[in-house]
């Protein structure tokens, strides 16, 4: 199996290096700092992508990797709990999602689950989409709500809001009254750090 290691860090590419070649017998085993093209994986079986770094771009290659040659197995390493893109990753359809490599045994049993062909994500991370998921049902944001706190969570002002989704700034402020309402939510500054984890990149 020919397997790629995509990190920044230093310390995480000699580590999961000598993991792969060492405990796994892999010596099919490449690493680099970072993606930046599909081409680089044409022979790959088996990618480990550490996005900590450059999120939005790293999370891009691999779901163009996934769209064209969905037999490939991935797994992400994202050291910060984003729940974001955690779902952005189980929507592309990953195979694996790490938080954190705490331990050795561990880590290698989730890789030969993955490279079984079975899946294997965090379990926090799980029980947090379901949550929200529930949540969600129970609010019942309209979809045009749902697009203009996905806006608010970027940082856009109702103005700019308004410009992007072609409505009046009056119609943005009920919207964002309503989703104070149905959210529970006091400020703005709520509603962007709720649409950051819940929303953004959805």
């Amino acid at each position: 199996m020919n397997i790629l290691i995509v990190s920044e860090s230093f310390i995480i590419r000699d580590a999961l290096e000598e993991i792969f070649k060492v405990q796994l017998e892999n010596e099919n085993t490449k690493v680099i700092k970072m993606l930046h093209s599909q081409s680089e994986v044409d022979n790959i079986d088996f990618i480990f992508v550490d996005i900590r770094n450059d999120v939005v771009n790293q999370i891009k290659i691999v779901e163009s990797i996934k769209k064209t040659s969905p037999e490939k197995k991935i797994i992400v390493l994202d050291s910060r709990k984003r729940g974001s893109v955690f779902k952005k990753a189980i929507k592309i359809g990953v195979e694996g999602y790490v938080v954190d490599i705490l331990d050795r045994d561990e880590f290698i049993y989730i890789v030969k689950k993955v490279m079984s062909g079975k899946k294997s994500y965090e379990f926090d991370l799980i029980q947090d989409m379901l949550n929200h998921e529930e949540k969600h049902k129970k609010y019942d944001l309209t979809r045009r709500e749902e697009e203009v706190l996905n806006l608010a969570g970027e940082g856009f002002n109702n103005r700019e809001i308004g410009k992007k989704l072609y409505i009046t700034e009056c119609t943005v402020k009920k919207h964002i009254s309503n989703i104070f309402m149905k959210l529970n939510l006091k400020n703005r500054k709520d509603i962007i750090s709720y649409a950051k984890y819940n929303y953004i990149n959805k």
